[in-house]
């Protein structure tokens, strides 16, 4: 995992900025009252909004209400945060579903530029649950009171409702994470669309993985760092999309990564994280169109001596924070914003996984070297599968028996003008002395041309018998029947992972791929009844007349997937989408709220199918469960209700509390 960026970093429109505007502030009108030390805590903040409901948040006065009844309120013209002047504020108490608790405590009435002045009734300190608030007809937007500088807009509005949403305690919440966290998601270029509900679904796409990541970890206990120290190999798979602002090109990406870790346990949950090595390879598909495009493959190799720390929770998050921060080079400046990576631990094992969603903004380069904000050039967005593994150090052929359930994920590109995503799903038998079978399994294949036509695939993998397997004693995977490998197997010797990246010698076709396989149990598992956190990375290749269209998909953080019986399970929580229709085209970006149910279907072995059917096609899940159930790899597909498959990925289920918090 890279920090500085954590992969190649990106996410796509990270827009203008969200203004607050300084001015003389009004009276308030609250109770003069000390608070209990006797020095009365004085708040103070502007009030903005989307320029459309600015007017339905202000006070009628009498001859605004004159004119309303003779000229229908019209929405401002100029699109972004403007100050919302002449609203009162509302000093008031919520319960932990944002519901107002009690009488109002105080009011103020905002200035001609949008500012307020507030001081706090006797006995009322700063807390979670102390809001103030500025509503209308049909129109709210409200703080939470966690320090004297009170800004009213809405940040404050979509970090309250996603506090409410993961069930925190308002009451008992920490007003510095509050703080810090309100800093973090200022810390994005934002603006604003005509009204609060545009504004807050921007902020979604933007920020909401960012505060939807913290989050989880402000609502979880401190847990045990000693239990995941150790040395750690970790493997990413890596897909991206960049843009230029002037559609004039656009690039296609994927990049591995492997890297060497060493986590020691802390006080207080804190991971000290050492860095020490990592190699990368990555290869991207730029131009105008797919069929005109050229390609740039890469490889490096790094000793490393890098340290950070991290936090591990109660229900085993281990969650590691990116700040804010730019990187210029000779042609392109770039701006990474702030990031919560979480990595989700397997049960009791020094067993992790995270999906990453990152964002970069790159800009044009001063002539004295520095980024030049006037010069914004485009977006990048780059979403990846991570997992990070504590290595043996005592490994031997013997310690490797018994079946594994694989999956694959692998990419093709080609200056031919043929980009490509195949999944593979089957079992791998180890023999315990350095050998292995591959029994017959099924792949898919999706392929789109420079044409804009989608190819499509799928049949059986091929067996194959007596092959050898050739694993260092700290757990490397070196070879496989004598071919180079890339990878690693866990310290139960119950995980695998591999990578591997190739070219031609003309750099006109790059291969990309990685593989995860399972340790399978003996009996059917028992997963009635349990819990996972769903971890998901997807690719959707669309064709079209201008060339074919592309996306991303990745599952936001509180995605969880809940066996209702051995036979259906609810999903429920988001999915991150960036598409752009061709190439060169502009990235677009949502977040999809999901709650579905599937179908389940499990073996004897494991393995196992889940289908969500809907009217638009089919989502369908093969893969397996491990020996305790605890940990899921599965390949994904969705099969629309005309023609064939148009996505194909990978997806992780990580068993979770089923009474958690982190959410």
């Amino acid at each position: 995992m890279k920090l500085k960026p954590l992969h190649t970093l990106a996410l796509m429109a990270l827009l203008a900025a969200l203004a607050a505007c300084g001015g003389d502030s009004s009276s308030s009108s609250s109770s003069s009252d000390s608070p209990d030390d006797g020095q009365a805590m004085t708040i103070e903040g502007t009030a903005s909004a989307p320029s459309g409901m600015v007017a339905s948040l202000r006070e009628p006065e009498v001859l605004r209400v004159v004119l309303n009844f003779l000229i229908k309120p019209a929405a401002a013209a100029i699109t972004g945060l403007q100050p919302v002047n002449g609203a009162s504020v509302e000093l008031i108490r919520v319960d932990n579903d944002g519901n107002p608790v009690g009488e109002v405590l105080a009011t103020t009435t905002t200035s001609t530029t949008g500012d307020y002045t507030l001081t706090l009734p006797q006995g009322v300190n700063l807390a979670g649950n102390l809001v103030v608030r500025i509503s209308g007809p049909n129109a709210e937007m409200r703080a939470q009171v966690v320090e004297q500088a009170v800004d009213i807009d809405p940040a404050s509005e979509f970090l309250l409702r996603e506090f409410i949403a993961q069930g925190t305690d308002l009451e008992e919440l920490k007003v510095n994470d509050v703080v810090k966290l309100k800093g973090r998601v200022d810390d994005f270029d934002l603006t604003a669309g005509a009204d609060l509900t545009d504004m807050l679904e921007q902020l979604d796409a933007e920020v909401g993985d960012l505060v939807e990541n913290q989050v989880a970890v402000i609502n979880d206990g401190t847990g045990n760092a000693a239990a995941v120290a150790g040395a750690y190999r970790a493997n990413a798979f890596s897909l991206g999309l960049h843009d230029s602002d002037d559609e004039s090109s656009g690039t296609f990406a994927t990049n591995i990564y492997t890297s060497l870790f060493t986590f020691s346990g802390g006080d207080n949950g804190t991971v000290n994280i050492n860095l020490s090595d990592e190699e990368s390879a990555e290869a991207m598909m730029f131009g105008a169109t797919l069929y005109s495009a050229g390609l740039h493959y890469e490889t490096s190799m790094e000793e490393l001596d890098e340290d950070f720390s991290g936090t591990i929770t109660a229900s085993g998050i281990l969650s590691i924070e990116g700040e804010l921060e730019e990187e210029v080079n000779e042609e392109n400046a770039f701006r990474y914003p702030p990031a919560v990576y979480n990595l989700q631990r397997v049960a009791d094992r020094g067993l992790f996984f995270h999906v990453s969603k990152e964002a970069a903004v790159r800009y044009g380069v001063t002539p004295s070297g520095a980024l030049n904000p006037q010069d914004r050039r485009g977006d990048e967005a780059f979403r990846a599968l991570e997992v990070f593994a504590r290595t043996p150090t005592d490994f031997t052929d013997s310690d490797l028996s018994g079946d594994f359930g694989r999956v694959y994920l692998g990419t093709e590109l080609s200056v031919q003008g043929y980009l490509a995503v195949e999944v593979e799903n089957n079992v791998v038998s180890f023999g315990g002395d350095g050998s292995l079978d591959i029994v017959p399994g099924n792949f898919h294949r999706l392929g789109l041309t420079g044409s804009g036509t989608n190819q499509y695939e799928s049949g059986a993998t091929e067996a194959e018998t007596g092959l050898t397997v050739d694993i260092a004693s700290n757990g490397d995977v070196l070879a496989i029947d004598g071919e180079a490998e890339d990878g690693f197997i866990n310290e139960g010797y119950d995980f695998i992972s591999l990578m591997n990246a190739e070219s031609s010698t003309d750099t006109s076709f790059a291969w990309f791929d990685t593989t995860l396989m399972v340790k399978l149990p003996e009996s059917t598992p028992a997963i009635a009844g349990k819990r996972y956190r769903l971890m998901l990375l997807s690719m959707l290749l669309e064709g079209n007349p201008a060339g074919g269209g592309m996306g991303l998909f990745a599952s936001q953080f509180n995605t969880f997937l809940t066996l209702d019986s051995a036979t259906q399970a609810s999903l429920s929580g988001s999915i991150n989408e960036v598409r752009k229709n061709t190439l060169a085209a502009n990235l677009e970006t949502e977040v999809d709220p999901v709650d579905e149910t599937f179908s389940v279907d499990v073996a004897a072995n494991g393995a196992a199918t889940l289908t969500l059917e809907d009217d638009d096609g089919s989502n369908v899940l093969d893969g397996f469960f491990n020996q305790d159930a605890s940990l899921g790899l599965f390949t994904l597909r969705f099969e629309p209700l005309q023609g064939d498959p148009n996505e194909l990925g990978l997806a992780v289920l990580v068993e979770v509390p089923a009474q958690s918090n982190a959410e």
